[in-house]
């Protein structure tokens, strides 16, 4: 784990693969915002305040989380005394640290895009089957070889990893995409299958394999 100070208002965390198993935290719960992933960010805030005095004490603060292609995950916290201003930058998190602690509310990782992989068709439908595509942000499918890989900003469905694994190093997943894949559909694309290929009924995935850009 790696703790910068950007500025004032900001810092930068790293986090390893290997950080998380060492606090009981698998890539699952990290991204679905687990207790035990809440309490790592909050520990985590804990030490930015001793090192460098990063007090979010009675601030707004806004989360970014991404992944890069090292499997590691970076962090950007961004603190901000000004609601007003905050809430206009950064309206889908807007939560204060003695919030949390009393009422147990969840800080939201605003992860930017993340990379699925299905392994056939039939598997995306099936996922599609299982949820409100009325709320579903820009999503584009591709297949590469006999996979399919869709792309979704800001996932909120928990039981995707039912149908799906996550990509393990998503920029190179993208990378060799680009380079030998083709794109099914662009930005709505669980819209459109659900508009023409789904049906209701759906067996859920008892397994899944994890295997994703070998």
């Amino acid at each position: 784990m790696k703790i910068e100070k950007l500025n004032e208002n900001k810092l930068k965390i790293t986090l390893s693969l290997a950080d998380l198993e060492e606090r009981n935290i698998d890539l699952q719960s990290f991204i679905y915002n687990s207790p035990e992933s809440q309490d790592l960010f909050w520990d985590m805030m804990n030490e930015a305040e001793r090192e460098y005095g990063f007090d979010v004490n009675e601030s707004m603060i806004y989360v970014e989380a991404s992944a890069t292609g090292s499997g590691n995950f970076t962090l950007i916290v961004t603190k901000s005394d000004d609601s007003a201003a905050f809430q206009q930058l950064h309206q889908k998190t807007n939560l204060k640290k003695k919030n949390f602690k009393l009422k147990r509310k969840n800080v939201a990782l605003n992860i930017q895009k993340a990379l699925y992989v299905f392994d056939s068709f039939d598997d995306v439908c099936d996922f599609c089957k299982t949820i409100d595509l009325g709320t579903l942000g820009e999503n584009t499918l591709y297949k590469l070889n006999d996979e399919y890989y869709l792309e979704m900003e800001n996932a909120s469905f928990h039981h995707i990893l039912d149908f799906a694994s996550l990509a393990k190093s998503p920029d190179l997943c993208k990378g060799k995409i680009n380079e030998y894949g083709s794109v099914i559909a662009e930005k709505t694309a669980l819209q459109e299958i659900g508009k023409y290929f789904c049906k209701n009924g759906v067996k859920r995935r008892a397994t899944r394999k994890t295997n994703a850009c070998k």
